[in-house]
């Protein structure tokens, strides 16, 4: 939950940006058809250590698409948990799957009551049309735990988690139709809290509660975008916020860097509802990219709520560079909190 309004909280989280990389490798630079999608990161764990993800295509004939895991040390993070100033994150883990196409990510925090050090990787399989779920724990992966299988979209491009009260909320979204489904479930059964199976996920836990429409083109022709997060501000209202490149070349990490807010309604009575008329709430400019081997929002990017409640953006290229012999891909994060 944001700490401030929600326009307050669009308007002040370019005030300061650090740079970061990530510690990608040969197969993640520039291919036509291939390149970074997404970006998110665990919460720190009790270690002072943290998770960051990225969602990478592979395309060509019997490609995987790839999970790709960094571990940040605790001398590599600030006190809010975000990666220091000019650090680079190692590559811990490179996760294939059959989705050559994995999209949207989300990080689902494991309730402390069971364990403070785990949590499970949320991801969109666009073409495969499911949602994977994956477990780590600070120290390891625990694969791939769990799928939702669905027929209600032709794509998922998109998933947004929300954990609230006693519930957690999950949507499935299509951002090149505008339309997506929500899913409940009470916390404790998701997590299974006071049997046996403590700790161990339950999908079957979700129910499909309703079917929504969002507007059809907030930037680019396209609906709201993979980079996105469903969240309440101060107020107690809940938004969608999504980050994507415009006034440029779209899909190709040039032009301004827009983050925009749309407010939703949640509620156990009338479920999750956006409309095709719901008007733009918030928004503002992060600056600019010029080439898809800079950060940018329509490379490996992502937003998430720290733990003061501030909004944090994360900004990153489409493709790795050679750096001397060692390939990376740039990061910028972006805090209110710095």
């Amino acid at each position: 939950m944001l700490n401030v309004d929600v326009d307050k909280a669009i308007k002040e989280v370019g005030q300061s940006c650090k740079n970061f990389s990530l510690d990608t490798e040969s197969d993640h630079a520039f291919e036509i058809n291939d390149h970074h999608q997404s970006l998110t990161q665990s919460h720190v764990f009790s270690d002072g250590s943290i998770l960051t993800f990225m969602s990478h295509s592979e395309t060509g004939d019997g490609d995987y698409g790839q999970i790709l895991v960094f571990k940040g040390s605790a001398s590599q993070i600030d006190g809010l948990g975000l990666p220091r100033n000019n650090v680079r994150l190692a590559l811990n883990r490179k996760i294939r799957i059959t989705e050559q196409h994995p999209s949207g990510i989300a990080w689902l925090k494991m309730p402390s009551s069971i364990n403070r050090d785990a949590g499970i990787l949320v991801v969109a399989s666009e073409n495969e049309k499911k949602v994977r779920f994956h477990a780590f724990d600070s120290t390891s992966y625990r694969g791939e735990i769990a799928t939702l299988l669905q027929n209600e979209l032709d794509q998922i491009t998109d998933v947004w988690l929300m954990q609230d009260s006693t519930d957690t909320w999950l949507i499935t979204h299509n951002m090149n139709r505008g339309e997506g489904v929500a899913y409940r479930s009470t916390t404790s059964a998701l997590f299974q809290q006071g049997t046996h199976n403590e700790g161990h996920l339950n999908v079957e836990a979700f129910t499909l509660i309703n079917h929504y429409q969002s507007p059809l083109d907030t930037g680019c022709g396209k609906s709201l975008g993979q980079n996105a997060i469903l969240t309440k501000d101060k107020s107690g209202s809940w938004f969608v916020i999504h980050l994507f490149t415009g006034n440029g070349i779209c899909g190709a990490n040039n032009g301004d860097n827009i983050l925009q807010a749309f407010r939703v309604s949640v509620s156990k009575e009338g479920g999750f509802q956006i409309y095709r008329n719901t008007p733009l709430a918030a928004n503002a400019i992060l600056g600019s990219t010029s080439t898809p081997f800079s950060a940018g929002a329509d490379g490996a990017a992502g937003l998430f709520v720290d733990s003061t409640g501030g909004l944090v953006a994360l900004l990153g290229a489409q493709y790795a560079t050679l750096d001397w012999f060692d390939w990376q891909t740039s990061v910028k994060v972006c805090s209110a909190s710095f």
